[in-house]
């Protein structure tokens, strides 16, 4: 039987060879990046084209890796009622510079008013408005921007007022309703038809 014996070192001097003109990088995300207010201005631009109505999002200063699967959260604030919303930002198919974004809006706003006040107190429009787009959020899957009627409201079982919102099929009308309050925690509740 005939053995043969392989030098290891010219194989070894051909790989460093051929790596020579690579680098690695343990633990670094070479994900591109674009700057933060390109994607909100492009997810501002999604929201608006599936609700007929442009929103304002803050993604922060950062650049943000563009990766599949990748996502950013970003912060969408309601000028109308001063609310703010989380949102999810995610990105798929990514052929950089191109990607596609979905966006998702959190259905619950950061700073929510809470509906107490004094028996027989009355609350300002903008108090009413931000629940209104509280109740409606979930059941829309946009953030509307409603507006009611007035500069205050009374806080009595019973008492309406009207509202509205714009929606992709235009303008549509609503009617908020105080349904129940207890004098004693200031609770209140409302009905949005």
């Amino acid at each position: 039987m005939r053995s043969r014996s392989l030098t290891l070192v010219p194989l070894a001097a051909l790989a460093a060879t051929l790596l020579a003109g690579c680098t690695f990088s343990v633990g670094v995300n070479t994900a591109p990046t674009l700057p933060a207010d390109e994607v909100a201005e492009a997810a501002e631009g999604l929201l608006e084209a599936q609700t007929g109505v442009r929103p304002d999002i803050d993604c922060g200063t950062e650049p943000i890796q563009v990766e599949e699967g990748g996502t950013a959260t970003c912060l969408l604030l309601d000028p109308v009622a001063g609310l703010e919303f989380d949102v999810v930002l995610t990105f798929s198919e990514v052929d950089f510079p191109r990607y596609y974004l979905s966006v998702v809006v959190a259905d619950v706003p950061n700073n929510a008013p809470e509906p107490t006040v004094e028996p027989g107190a009355t609350v300002p429009i903008g108090d009413i408005e931000s629940l209104a787009i509280r109740a409606l959020t979930p059941t829309l899957d946009f953030v509307p921007e409603v507006s009611c009627e007035g500069t205050e409201v009374k806080i009595v079982v019973g008492n309406t007022v009207d509202c509205s919102y714009p929606s992709p099929d235009g303008d549509v009308d609503v009617v908020v309703t105080i349904t129940q309050f207890d004098p004693t925690t200031g609770n209140y509740t409302i009905n949005v038809g």
